[in-house]
């Protein structure tokens, strides 16, 4: 049977936690499962997903969303009685966590403690490669915003490093443009901030595809290995398909991803 946070009860600690720091209606609901929980009844998943429309529906109303004290949370339950296989389910490859929300002058200061939580977690689980991605707005060239996205994935990364006190951390900056916006078709500003952030990720090589896997295996390549005649010969391939029609390139991308990643993965042995 799962312990520490994947009780029902702990489960619904964390719940409760992100909604009253969000001003959330939320009152857990009785549960009577007698099995070995998971979180993953349907009483659960009602729950979770209510919680998750309501924060969706203030990131689109403009309000900070608030994940401060989440992170103490799986800090603190996970230094309680957990099996290294719960350790592992624990920190899942599925993490995304998202709330850094950028003026155009840098990080809202409101998200400056996250970044410290940020780092707070990463050195409970050292072992992990993490992604720094960065995001823009619509607006202004793909070439500007992705060198834009990168600065800011860069900020985050070189802030959450410092204040790690694991030095060995793997941390790799990414930026994505707009290529995966919170809005899409955004025409105001409400909804453009929404679209400029960052996101701390335990790495997926499942979570993306096209371009955006393309960029993330790219940064991971040089991020790890360095730049070499390899990672020259994959920027110069990602060129060629960036001028062909986009319905002939779309599974060209995804195949080129693989190939860098299976190239990094047989350098690193």
């Amino acid at each position: 049977m799962l312990k520490s946070r994947y009780t029902c009860e702990q489960l619904k600690a964390i719940r409760t936690e992100i909604a009253k720091a969000n001003d959330i209606d939320y009152t857990p609901s009785v549960c009577n499962f007698q099995g070995i929980c998971r979180g993953t009844c349907p009483a659960c998943e009602a729950e979770r997903s209510y919680i998750e429309q309501e924060l969706s529906l203030r990131q689109k109303a403009g309000k900070a969303v608030k994940i401060a004290g989440l992170a103490s949370s799986l800090l603190a339950l996970s230094v309680q009685n957990i099996s290294a296989q719960e350790r592992q389910e624990m920190n899942s490859d599925s993490l995304v966590w998202e709330n850094y929300f950028f003026d155009f002058g840098g990080v809202k200061p409101e998200n400056e403690q996250q970044i410290e939580e940020m780092a707070e977690f990463i050195d409970e689980y050292p072992d992990k490669l993490y992604l720094i991605v960065g995001h823009t707005d619509t607006r202004g060239s793909e070439n500007y915003n992705l060198k834009l996205s990168l600065k800011r994935a860069e900020y985050i990364s070189r802030w959450v490093a410092n204040h790690c006190k694991n030095k060995n951390i793997r941390i790799v900056p990414v930026g994505l443009a707009f290529l995966k916006p919170n809005i899409a078709n955004a025409t105001d500003e409400v909804a453009h901030a929404q679209n400029r952030r960052a996101s701390l990720e335990i790495y997926n090589p499942n979570r993306y595809s096209g371009k955006s896997a393309v960029l993330v295996e790219l940064a991971i390549y040089k991020t790890l290995i360095g730049t070499d005649t390899k990672l020259s010969s994959f920027e110069k391939v990602l060129g060629k398909l960036d001028a062909i029609k986009p319905l002939a390139r779309s599974s060209k991308y995804d195949k080129l991803a693989e190939k860098i990643r299976k190239a990094r993965e047989t350098f690193s042995k």
